[in-house]
């Protein structure tokens, strides 16, 4: 019979050395690889367009109030210093041009010169008389399609109510504060004054055809 050599030595080897596996008591702990569950940031809320006024009008230091212009200046409160209300005088005067206008032109001359310069929210009259159609909404000059519908379709409507209120619809500047017609309520305008061109819509730059050719390298 054969010693065991390691009782002679008193001593008993270790699994670990004998190249046995060793066994665990309990299974070790791995750290999760899972990724942390997604937790959704909350959405700020929209911000609205409605414009707010200064308490202060910019052009002459009086209380603004709560109107888009100044009662004082007539400074449009939303608008570089220097754009006001058109007065009441000048709204009138332009309608009364713009029929002189329609009667020279012979009605399609006005039609197609009004076609080009509602893109710069201005009919032939307001052209020659340095007013401007702004979009309240959006603070600037206003665009074609909206100088379409208030010059078309608003005043239509606006046309036809006033032939059923002996024409006081087409005296509502008078009494409101900020000077608008109601076919300016229904296209959201403003009618300014702009002598210096500053609100006149800039044309977008665009590459020489040279520039679009290139490939880029």
């Amino acid at each position: 019979m054969t010693d065991n050599p390691d009782e002679h030595r008193g001593t008993r080897v270790q699994p670990e050395a004998r190249g046995e596996p060793r066994q665990w008591d309990q299974r070790p702990q791995h750290p999760s690889t899972n990724p942390p569950p997604f937790t959704p940031q909350p959405t700020p809320p929209a911000t609205s367009m409605a414009l707010t006024p200064p308490t202060e009008c910019p052009a002459c230091g009086k209380p603004a109030g709560e109107e888009l212009s100044c009662q004082f200046c007539n400074q449009v409160l939303f608008l570089p210093q220097g754009i006001t209300l058109s007065t009441a005088g000048l709204r009138f005067g332009g309608y009364l041009l713009e029929f002189v206008l329609m009667i020279c032109t012979l009605v399609i001359g006005w039609v197609i010169w009004a076609l080009i310069v509602f893109q710069y929210g201005q009919t032939p009259a307001k052209q020659l008389l340095h007013m401007r159609v702004v979009c309240i909404p959006q603070a600037r000059t206003a665009g074609w399609l909206r100088m379409f519908f208030r010059e078309v379709i608003a005043k239509t409507l606006i046309g036809f109510l006033a032939s059923f209120t002996l024409l006081i619809p087409y005296f509502w500047l008078l009494w409101d504060k900020n000077r608008q017609e109601l076919w300016d309520k229904m296209a959201t305008t403003l009618v300014v004054s702009d002598p210096r061109d500053l609100l006149r819509p800039q044309p977008q730059p665009q590459l020489s055809d040279s520039h679009a050719g290139t490939p880029q390298r």
